[in-house]
């Protein structure tokens, strides 16, 4: 299974009535400002489900999370929940205020229209009561603003500050908050400040990036290969789409220039990599696979949601048995880098597919028994054991 935390979007529809109830979380449908309203006169904080019609992630957490009565027992007590379609009636204008810029987000608001805390994404059970524990404690997010505006900088909050900020999305704030704590460090090659590095890096040229690329070997060893190419890919396509008023990825030889100007100590595993995510986004997955291919055997990653994503593009859409057993070593190695659902399905799948019958069984299940202890779906896994 290709698992993707930065919120891959599915068709689905909701139909959402004047209040939900039952053992689940119970939502309210009025206007913000009286939802604000009922927050002041009952002194809670209002939980807002921000979620557009076509947000895969939505549906799953409405379908899996919200009617749990575990979850439902602790965000009806605390919160006032409601739920706002981002695309219709206040909610672009929500979606403005509160910078909302993938989904689900979930919003938690008080009385005056302050920001609480934020999270996004699928949240399987535990993580969204956790999710509610924190916004109700002294580390949410508006308790960090407060002591940021107050004047508060020393290394250790401002780290703290700035990884909440990476967490909820808010990447210019948490670029801006980095650059003030970078600036009371001399040394930055410690595995947590290139952590925060590779997840707020700035453009090409300043002097974040150009630390990436000068010590590329250690942001890999401290964040995973996987990240640090996409870091770059991000940040160096992105410059060069503005640059050029391109509205689509452009063909490799264009971005040669772009990399050799901004990276070059790095242009060749970019350049390689770069054949197997253009041939990914422009959906030519025929050229996808011998480029996957060549990069991994070029560059043998230790990044097991690397890893994992192209044993599963791969299982996808290829048929050769060659590249299918490719693929199983991939998925394998995965694995033994980092156990989880995503990965163990795909290597079920891959077991599945290059003939070993037995080996798929035993993984899917294993794969299933994961799933329930983290509270996500696994329809899809059970769907190969009635094969």
């Amino acid at each position: 299974m290709k698992y993707s935390f930065y919120l891959l979007l599915f068709l689905f529809a909701f139909s959402l009535s004047a209040q939900e109830k039952g053992d689940g979380m119970e939502f309210v449908e009025k206007p913000f400002e009286e939802l604000l309203a009922q927050a002041k006169a009952e002194d809670k904080v209002i939980f807002i489900d921000a979620y557009t019609t076509w947000c895969g992630p939505c549906k799953m957490m409405a379908a899996k999370v919200f009617p749990l009565p575990e979850v439902g027992e602790v965000y009806n007590e605390r919160f006032i929940n409601a739920k706002f379609d981002m695309e219709k009636g206040e909610g672009p204008a929500l979606a403005k205020r509160y910078n909302v810029a993938a989904y689900p987000t979930y919003l938690f608001v008080d009385g005056d229209g302050d920001i609480v805390h934020k999270g996004l994404g699928y949240i399987p059970q535990e993580q969204f009561l956790a999710l509610a524990d924190v916004a109700v404690s002294p580390d949410n997010l508006g308790a960090l603003n407060k002591r940021y505006s107050g004047g508060e900088r020393n290394p250790e909050f401002v780290k703290m500050y700035a990884q909440t900020l990476t967490d909820v999305y808010e990447q210019e704030r948490a670029g801006e908050v980095i650059s003030t704590y970078l600036d009371t460090q001399e040394d930055w090659s410690s595995p947590e400040i290139m952590t925060m590095l590779l997840a707020n890096p700035g453009e090409p040229g300043d002097k974040r990036m150009i630390y990436l690329v000068e010590h590329a070997d250690e942001a890999m060893e401290a964040g995973g290969a996987g990240q640090f190419v996409m870091t770059m890919q991000r940040a160096l396509i992105t410059k060069y789409m503005k640059e050029a008023g391109a509205r689509a990825l452009p063909p490799a030889e264009k971005m040669e220039a772009t990399y050799i100007k901004w990276a070059a100590p790095i242009k060749d595993r970019l350049m390689a990599h770069y054949g197997m995510l253009h041939a990914e986004q422009s959906r030519n997955m025929e050229a996808y696979v011998p480029a996957a291919l060549a990069y991994f055997k070029a560059y043998p990653s230790e990044d097991s949601n690397e890893l994992n994503s192209a044993a599963w593009n791969v299982f996808e859409n290829s048929e050769d048995p060659d590249a299918l057993k490719v693929a199983l070593t991939w998925a394998m190695k995965s694995v033994e880098l980092d156990e989880g659902y995503a990965n163990l399905d795909t290597l079920a799948w891959l077991y599945n597919k290059n003939g070993n019958r037995a080996k798929a069984v035993e993984t899917a299940e294993k794969a299933i028994a994961l799933a329930k202890e983290m509270g996500v779906p696994y329809e899809d896994t059970e769907k190969l054991l009635k094969e």
